[in-house]
């Protein structure tokens, strides 16, 4: 990496996208399913407690988007020091206090790319920090810059 060379991965929130539209569609047949046809109109069941259902988890899909969209979280690598940001707050890891970095598959994930989860171990810090690669954008180009970073500390 150059000097001024800032690489910056935000998290993916395409499943939060999808899963809030697959209830939405799935909710919406439903709906047309259980309405009945009188004459020429249509009559929509609202007062099932399966609408009522859907009507849960599609709010509860709803927050979860809404929560993540608003704490815009994001990784920035730098040279010297690896930054997790939300809109909230900011982790800044200086590369010197790094001692390892683990890449680790995770069973479930074995028809997966390359590796689930990279784990990095800090000098002044007892717990493992954990990056899963997978739900950030450019998850490759990730990959790449953390086992870059890992060839860095072995030298």
């Amino acid at each position: 990496m150059e000097p001024t060379e800032e690489k910056v991965f935000h998290q993916k929130l395409d499943v939060y996208y999808i899963t809030l539209l697959g209830y939405l569609v799935i909710g919406t047949v439903y709906i047309l399913i259980r309405g009945n046809f009188i004459g020429e109109t249509f009559s929509v069941v609202v007062h099932d407690p399966v609408v009522y259902l859907f009507g849960i988890f599609i709010g509860y899909a709803a927050l979860l988007l809404l929560i993540n969209v608003f704490r815009d979280r994001r990784i920035i690598i730098t040279p010297r020091r690896l930054i997790f940001r939300d809109r909230f707050r900011e982790k800044v890891v200086f590369i010197d206090h790094i001692e390892k970095i683990v890449f680790r598959r995770e069973r479930r994930f074995q028809y997966e790319k390359q590796y689930a989860m990279v784990k990095l171990k800090l000098a002044d810090r007892r717990r493992w920090i954990r990056i899963r690669i997978a739900w950030y954008e450019r998850e490759n180009e990730l990959f790449e810059a953390l086992k870059e970073l890992k060839e860095k500390l072995n030298k």
